[in-house]
């Protein structure tokens, strides 16, 4: 979804805008939620001047990152850095909606620098207590993990190890992860070509 700050004129150029994943559930009639990490500027201004009432501009949806499995029945690995657990939202938020969207077992792990970053921590957990075919790792790379959280990293060969090759990957989060975790993934044996689907939101 592109946001714009500043007013839009359909005379002239689209104004300065950044494109940011939708997190609420595709049924939620309650408006849309995005997940705003401040990285600059414009996320700065977003963070800094939007309140209640502010009009934004916005267009979209675009992209093409819909999580479902290759097959009927098939289960789902969800790889998610930092605030690349955006997407996997509104997978998570139709789930408790509706838990017949989950036609297989759903792998997510998500790791963030630190525990506090993992800003969905309760939404994964919740899915993890309310839906049977839902299984999560929860991972923070520096400081004291709270109960719940491993220490450490993402670490793609265990999580190949745990999923193999009778899954969809799904990865989201920073290029330098998404570029890695991509090429260790594709030497899977019996992995189809689309058996790896990344959301390049960098």
């Amino acid at each position: 979804m592109h946001v714009a700050l500043d007013d839009y004129d359909p005379s002239l150029h689209w104004p300065e805008s950044r494109v940011f994943s939708i997190a609420s559930a595709p049924s939620d009639q309650n408006g849309m939620r995005l997940t705003i990490s401040r990285q600059g500027r414009f996320t700065a201004r977003l963070l800094e001047e939007v309140e209640p009432g502010r009009v934004l501009w916005c267009k979209g949806p675009y992209g093409q990152f819909e999580v479902s499995p290759r097959a009927p029945g098939k289960g789902v690995a969800l790889v998610a850095g930092g605030t690349g657990i955006t997407p996997f939202c509104a997978v998570m938020e139709e789930a408790l909606l509706r838990p017949e969207v989950l036609t297989g077992p759903v792998h997510l792990y998500y790791g963030a620098r630190t525990a506090d970053l993992l800003v969905y921590r309760e939404l994964v957990q919740r899915c993890a207590a309310e839906l049977p075919c839902f299984e999560t790792g929860l991972f923070s790379e520096e400081g004291q993990a709270p109960q719940g959280i491993e220490q450490g990293r993402l670490d793609i060969d265990r999580i190949a190890r745990e999923c193999g090759g009778d899954v969809t990957y799904f990865l989201s989060g920073p290029k330098p992860m998404i570029d890695a975790f991509s090429q260790t993934l594709r030497g899977i044996d019996l992995l189809p070509p689309d058996g790896v689907v990344v959301d390049a939101w960098e």
